[in-house]
């Protein structure tokens, strides 16, 4: 095996690993599921390392095992390439979602209220059993406004931030939430 095919190896090999484990942690905790890409990504890089054992232990078999550990890599690392856009997308939304919920008080929500107005970055916060998609789309597509699903318990400083909300979009586009 030349130097240059030994460099593409060990990048493919590193990336892989890394991008794996980034989606993995984030991907079980973050949406809750390992999808079947990340679990294929796994047993590639998995081949990829069985390969590079073999490769020291058996001389006549090095070019096979070569182009198998290349492909190995490979599929690892465009598989989790593939998963990554999903997974941070779901990393940041958590990340916002977890500002939200350390606020106590309407007193903070409205502080946080002033904030988001300011930089453009109003979310909305969604009741109920059922998450309105539509409503989401709504909010997303004509005001840029982010939408939580929050399930049946109703927080009532949540419940201040999405009043400061509906009075935002009657003054300035006089329409509100509650019209749809």
């Amino acid at each position: 095996m030349n130097t240059k095919t030994k460099y593409i190896l060990l990048i493919l090999a590193v990336l892989g690993f890394a991008l794996a484990y980034y989606n993995h942690l984030n991907e079980l905790t973050g949406i809750s599921f390992d999808s079947i890409e990340l679990k294929y990504a796994k047993r590639s890089f998995g081949l990829g390392i069985l390969c590079a054992g073999l490769y020291f232990l058996k001389k006549n078999w090095r070019n096979i095992l070569t182009k198998i550990m290349l492909a190995s890599f490979t599929i690892c690392f465009g598989l989790n390439l593939y998963i990554f856009p999903r997974v941070y997308e779901n990393v940041r939304i958590n990340k916002v979602y977890a500002e939200y919920s350390e606020i106590e008080t309407c007193e903070e929500m409205e502080k946080r209220f002033a904030t988001d107005l300011k930089n453009n970055k109003i979310v909305y916060f969604q009741f109920g059993i059922g998450y309105d998609v539509e409503l989401a789309k709504t909010l997303e597509n004509k005001y840029k406004i982010q939408s939580f699903g929050m399930g049946c318990t109703i927080q009532s400083e949540k419940e201040c931030y999405n009043k400061l909300v509906n009075e935002y979009l009657k003054e300035k586009y006089n329409d509100g939430i509650i019209d749809y």
